[in-house]
């Protein structure tokens, strides 16, 4: 999953104008959350039918069945990069052999994208501001990780299908809102950046929203403020795509991959032992941490 969603971002980044690639980003991750909350939605129903085995099964169909697509019709990237670095590393007199790539040098490549001597320093600090609105993005989403626990305890003491309800309709208001929402910012003529910015205001008011929240109906009043806080995780790769060269952001991408996920690793289960430490005198300690790294992400993307 983790190479079909890298190998996503570079077919979209290459095959789409600037002028629209934001959208398709917002498109793709709406669908991802859709067809998740769909499945989601129908599995829960399936196994108080048939239980846990055959979905087994046909995870792993499905699984072979997205390596198959992969291999049959998805493009090698390599070669696409080839060519368009040639015209910028030879010259009309002399050819200019490049010596062949190894493992080990795609592996230092990931970690030396961003060096300053690459490219101006315009361009380098734009870049940093985006990975570090990114870090901060991925790390105040970790800040929910307790909040089937919150969902769990009073107030609420939901059931499990009480959640399946809320994480169904929640991803689904999500996918459509927030589609209906990029085409309004674009239509008015909003960049990327300030997308970001309109996107942790509501990311900050939906942590108080909940955190404040007392009754279920609460809850589901604020997918509605929820819906527009995530754009900041679809919009970085385009972001990052205008001030990256074409043969620099298949190792950029696979650097921003791999530090959300260690990011997700580390906060998922670092503010889930801070809520238990806290859960008896400031259960929403974790919430009110995610409103302040969104005020961080606020004046990065500023």
């Amino acid at each position: 999953m983790f190479y079909l969603g890298l190998t996503l971002n570079l077919i979209i980044t290459e095959n789409t104008i600037e002028s629209e690639r934001s959208s398709r980003f917002v498109r793709l991750t709406a669908m991802q959350t859709a067809l998740s909350a769909i499945a989601t939605f129908g599995i829960g129903y399936y196994i108080i039918w048939r239980g846990f085995t055959d979905l087994y099964w046909i995870g792993l169909s499905l699984q072979l069945l997205a390596m198959i697509i992969v291999i049959v019709f998805f493009k090698s990237a390599d070669n696409n990069n080839l060519d368009e670095r040639r015209p910028l590393l030879s010259s009309t007199n002399d050819e200019f052999n490049e010596l062949p790539s190894t493992n080990c040098s795609h592996f230092l490549k990931v970690f030396t994208v961003f060096r300053l001597n690459r490219r101006s320093k315009k361009k380098s600090q734009s870049l940093f501001l985006i990975l570090f609105s990114n870090a901060f993005y991925t790390l105040s989403a970790t800040c929910f990780a307790p909040f089937l626990w919150i969902l769990l305890n009073v107030p609420f003491c939901w059931t499990s299908k009480n959640i399946g309800y809320y994480s169904a309709l929640g991803a689904i208001s999500s996918a459509i809102l927030s589609l209906l929402g990029i085409q309004i910012l674009t239509y008015a003529g909003a960049n990327d950046e300030i997308i970001c910015v309109i996107s942790d205001l509501f990311f900050f008011t939906s942590c108080l929203w909940v955190a404040f929240a007392r009754y279920s109906w609460q809850l589901y009043a604020g997918l509605f403020i929820s819906a527009f806080a995530g754009y900041q995780g679809s919009l970085t790769t385009s972001m990052m795509s205008k001030w990256l060269e074409s043969h620099e952001r298949n190792y950029a991408f696979t650097f921003m991959t791999e530090m959300n996920t260690i990011i997700s690793t580390f906060g998922s289960s670092f503010f889930n032992w801070i809520y238990s430490q806290t859960v008896a005198n400031y259960r929403n300690l974790t919430l009110f941490i995610a409103a302040g790294l969104a005020i961080i992400r606020f004046i990065l993307n500023m």
